[in-house]
Order: C-alpha cells, then structure tokens, then sequence
C-alpha cells in the first residue's frame, strides 16, 4: 500500500494510459488486497483479479462501472466526498464500509483512497479495500462472548442470593429465645441444605471455569477405562445401586483429548441417568455406547428414566436450568456438558420422550483433526 500512496515524485512517469495501467496491473497482482482504479467521474477503468472475484464478477464487466454502483445506496453519497478528500489530503485511510456483491451478501471491507495520478484537468484516483469478514466475525462473537457473560454474572449472583438469604434467616431463627431442642435441630437440618445447595452451584461454576482456560492439555484418553473409573466414582451416590449400566466400547479405543473435559463431560452425562432414573422401579439401566465416528469418536448415554417433553429439551442446555424440581443440582450440569463439547471442537444432542428416557450424544474430534481445520483457516 505504501508504494501506491506516496506517488508524487513518479506521477509523470505513468501519464501515458498505457504505462498508467500497466503500473496498475504489476501492483494489482502483487498485493493480496481488491485494487480499484477509476478516474476523475468516478468511472472504473482497472480493477485486479482479487476484487472482481470477491465481488463476483468477471473483471472485464466492471470496466466501464461507475463505482458508486460497487457501494451500498446508503454509502454512494460518500464516494464523491473521499474522492475531493483523496485530492486534498493525498490518501484515506482505512475507512470501513460495505461493498455490494452481486447475487449475495454484502462484504464488509476496509476501504483507503489514493490520488494516484494528476496531470492538466486529468486526474486518476486508486481503492484499495481489505476484506473484513473475519475481522466483523471476530467482533460478533466477542460481543456474543461478553453478553453472556453478563448473562453468567448476573445469573450467578441471582441464584447465590436465594440460599445466601435462606442461611441468614434461618440463622436469625435458631438465635431466637426459647427455641427448643428439636427446632433448633431442624433450623441445623434446614441450613445444611441450603449450604450445600451452595456449595453444588459452586462447585459447579469452579467446573464451568476449565472451558474457560486458554490453554489446554491433550493426551490420549483410554475411552473404555476412563468410563468405567467414572463409574465406579459413584459407588456411594444415592441412587447408585438401583441402576444397571451396559457398557460397549472396542477394547483399546481412544480419543486424543483434554483429560479433565472430557471426564467432566461422561461424569455429568451417567450422573443425570441415575438422578432421573425411575424410582419406583428395580430396573433401571443405563446403556453407554462408544464408537468411531468420523475423524473422532461418538459417545451415546441412554437410560430408561423420566425423559423429558419437548419443550424441556429445548431449555437442557440453558444455563441454571433445572427441569426435575424433585431431584437436587446446581441446574448448571448439562450448560457445563456443552460448553466442554464445544471447546473440544465437538457436538452435542438429545432426544428424549417423557417415562420412556433420554438420550444424549455427544461427537469428540480427534484434537489432530481440528489442528487440520485451524491450519486450513489459517491458509485462507
């Protein structure tokens, strides 16, 4: 770019239309930006290979334009105003605007001016535009980013405050003068609870927090023997005993992965299937399913508990939400499953009927797979 806008000491060399786009042409292949170049009425006479392309054209169909027809009509007016700028100040620098294609979207582009070339009453003028996209992109999901987490905080805050409040007052209550034995040791019952309500949506954001860190460890991850150390975690978890689990996984299969996710992810999964299993039945099961599945693996948890209706597996993801009023949680489980799924660079869904159980999938890449998408982004 610096070698189109500091033109004054060579202008004279390029008066002559032939060398003027010949000079064109030489720079228009040599930068990795779209180059435009159009003449004092705003008619296009040169434009490279990169912007016809991304503008979708043929680069002999915008000859002849005038360039306000490449800007959206809310930007057109602007043109006229950048080009007497262009004149006056030599350059403009990185204005951002849109750029019209034909038959999609709009590009969004970063766009400078140059006065190129001024001789009598000529005057021949060059854009240079870079493509923004993931630039806008990188911006959409930061905003994203930062709106949830004022969702995050706000939520946190909002769901600590109900037993913060609760162990206060039932606080306030055991002080009280002539309470007797046995009401102080339910006011002890009470407070348990809410502590350990507490300490659950603690624990669980402490969790939330591994999806959070930069960097990340990978390693190969024994799938068969990890689930059954899972398991047996359990051995004391209420309701343990009344669930059968099926496992089927090949013998020696493993996943290139981050250990701690991927043991939050299967934890999380087999603890809702003994949560929500049916409790007035002897048998409960619980069928856990590994294979390979595309350039990874594909892990199904199926039980034959509660299930869930249509309306409450839309919300299983939601953060806080908890669709079993009957069973304990922080309601941030399953929102913990699909961020670590998402920052493993995988995918996870559901399906569920109510009384007949639920389903969950979840699909892990390889970590050498997704090295492959980073570089081919890169390359792009």
């Amino acid at each position: 770019m610096a070698t189109l806008v500091n033109q004054s000491e060579i202008c004279n060399s390029f008066v002559q239309k032939s060398s003027y786009l010949l000079f064109l042409e030489n720079i228009g292949k040599s930068v990795s930006d779209m180059v435009i170049a159009f003449d004092k009425d705003y008619i296009i006479h040169y434009i490279n290979n990169k912007a016809a392309k991304m503008l979708n054209y043929k680069e002999e169909e915008l000859i002849g334009f005038h360039i306000s027809e490449i800007f959206p009509k809310t930007q057109q007016d602007s043109v006229p105003m950048l080009q007497q700028q262009a004149m006056e100040n030599q350059q403009v620098h990185d204005w951002r605007t849109c750029l019209s294609v034909k038959g999609k979207k709009q590009l969004p582009v970063s766009v400078s001016f140059s006065l190129l070339i001024q001789e009598d009453d000529e005057a021949g003028f060059v854009m240079i535009a870079k493509d923004d996209s993931q630039l806008v992109q990188a911006t959409d999901a930061l905003k994203q980013k930062n709106a949830e987490l004022e969702t995050l905080i706000y939520k946190i805050s909002h769901d600590l405050k109900g037993p913060l409040a609760s162990v206060n007052g039932l606080f306030q209550l055991y002080d009280m003068p002539n309470n007797s034995d046995e009401m102080k040791s339910n006011y002890i019952t009470l407070i348990r609870k809410s502590t350990k309500k507490l300490e659950e949506k603690l624990l669980g954001l402490l969790e939330l927090g591994l999806s959070k860190r930069e960097n990340i460890e990978f390693e190969a991850i024994p799938v068969r023997e990890k689930i059954d150390e899972i398991i047996k975690e359990f051995e004391s978890f209420p309701g343990r005993d009344e669930v059968l689990f099926h496992i089927t996984a090949t013998e020696g299969l493993t996943i290139d992965t981050e250990e701690k996710l991927f043991h939050s992810v299967m934890q999380n999964l087999i603890e809702n299937s003994i949560k929500y299993r049916k409790s007035n039945t002897d048998d409960a099961v619980t069928k856990i399913s590994v294979r390979k599945y595309k350039d990874g693996i594909k892990v199904k948890v199926k039980d034959n508990g509660l299930g869930m209706d249509r309306d409450l597996q839309k919300r299983v993801f939601d953060m806080f939400y908890r669709g079993h009023s009957h069973t304990e949680g922080s309601g941030l489980g399953m929102f913990i499953v699909k961020t670590h799924v998402e920052k493993l660079g995988g995918e996870i869904g559901v399906k569920s009927s109510p009384q007949l159980g639920t389903e969950f999938w979840v699909y892990l890449p390889e970590q050498k797979s997704i090295d492959t998408k980073i570089r081919k982004l890169m390359v792009r």
